[in-house]
């Protein structure tokens, strides 16, 4: 249990308090996640660039 001397030391003067620090396999899950969304926009940039996916139809 926290006492209240150390719950007064994690909050902030908003009245809102610190989220935890993210565990290794969080930050590296997130680092996959990001990487799969840049490669999949990459792809689509690419396929819009080559006219394989039409944007506007002339």
């Amino acid at each position: 249990m926290v006492d209240n001397e150390d719950e007064e030391r994690m909050a902030r003067p908003d009245g809102h308090r610190y989220d935890a620090p993210e565990s290794p396999e969080e930050t590296r899950s997130k680092s996959w996640d990001y990487a799969l969304l840049g490669i999949l926009v990459a792809v689509i940039l690419v396929l819009i660039a080559t006219g394989t996916v039409p944007i506007f139809d002339m």
